[in-house]
């Protein structure tokens, strides 16, 4: 065993740490991961600031020298290529981007549980943020079986939309979750979100007006034997008047346009109760827009926005990135004529 940096935290926190790393590439693939007691003990690579800010908002951690055994060599896509190729896998698919065939049979040769590898003909469109594909090897199919966090969700990658670049995200909200809070999920997909936040102990109503995204979800529901979550065939904004004031916790993962809908977010809310509001944002001015967005809102809406959190997610495209933005919503300082909360981090 050889000593080198490592990251210390505590076992129940461990999955949410190490999938971020991986996610910034700050993770040694070529250690192994050990525990000792309540903790873990994480090999990474050097930490720029930036990172270690990112990594404080998910929970406590100590940068520690440590010993780590080395993992044996492992077969890749890229060492079988000799380049690059970028990809996701979902379930038993890849998704690949280009149809690239030698870079496909890569994939099937390392990856041995994917079955089929597809390539996206657009970008994500239309009211319902869907994707058409095109096949590049082995099965063609966009169907599947996810497994996430425990839980498995059946996919059609043409229907409904799914990343599991979100997972990480995912689990940190869940980890919020106080049993027996309500959650509205104002566009919930296949339910990624909301089946987790119900499996932590919340009373969960979870909307979205794509059918085919919906009847997912049902199936979702039942196979993860989840029977006491309110599935809603509906546009979210159009139910903020029926859920006014109930939700101690609303998620807005439609990253585009979520702004137009931050109002009826806020009407939902209870006083005090917690918006995670996601968008796609410019390199250069990753926050302020859409933290004026929020601010903007809760004007017009009477209340005040506290922002609690504001993280970048993951890269979208070349100098944009997915951010959330975590803020409570305060009622009755704002009946009362009080003054604005301070920002948070």
């Amino acid at each position: 065993m050889a000593s080198t940096l490592g990251l210390k935290v505590r076992r129940r926190e461990g999955e949410v740490f190490r999938r971020r790393l991986v996610e910034m590439g700050a993770f040694d693939p070529g250690r192994k991961i050990r525990s000792e007691g309540e903790d873990l003990y994480m090999p990474i690579l050097e930490l720029s600031r930036e990172a270690k800010e990112e990594l404080s908002s998910l929970g406590e951690f100590d940068l520690v020298e440590a010993e780590f055994r080395e993992e044996e060599p492992r077969e890749t896509v890229e060492g079988l290529l000799g380049r690059k190729a970028s990809f996701e896998v979902v379930g038993d698919i890849a998704i690949l981007e280009g149809a690239d065939q030698e870079a496909a049979a890569a994939i099937i040769a390392v990856h041995r549980n994917v079955r089929a590898v597809i390539s996206p003909l657009t970008a994500v469109e239309g009211e319902y943020r869907t994707r058409r594909f095109e096949h590049v090897a082995g099965e063609a199919r966009t169907t599947t079986v996810h497994r996430e966090h425990g839980l498995r969700y059946r996919i059609d990658l043409e229907r409904a939309y799914f990343t599991p670049r979100l997972g990480t995200e995912r689990l940190r909200v869940a980890s919020l979750v106080r049993r027996g809070e309500a959650a509205v999920d104002m566009f919930a997909g296949v339910g990624p979100f909301a089946l987790l936040i119900a499996k932590r102990g919340a009373r969960v109503v979870a909307v979205d007006k794509n059918p085919d995204a919906v009847r997912l979800l049902r199936e979702n529901a039942n196979l993860n034997r989840i029977t006491d979550m309110v599935i809603l065939e509906a546009d979210a904004a159009d139910l903020a008047e029926e859920f006014a004031n109930r939700a101690d916790r609303v998620i807005m993962n439609l990253p585009h346009s979520a702004r137009d809908f931050l109002g009826a977010a806020m009407k939902v809310a209870k006083d005090g109760g917690v918006v995670h509001y996601y968008a796609i944002a410019p390199e250069d001015d990753l926050f302020g827009r859409d933290t004026a967005f929020v601010e903007e809102a809760a004007s017009a809406s009477g209340v005040k926005a506290e922002i609690l959190r504001r993280g970048v997610v993951r890269s979208y495209a070349p100098h944009q990135y997915n951010i959330v933005i975590d803020f409570a919503v305060h009622k009755r300082v704002a009946a009362e004529g009080g003054g604005r909360p301070g920002p948070g981090p």
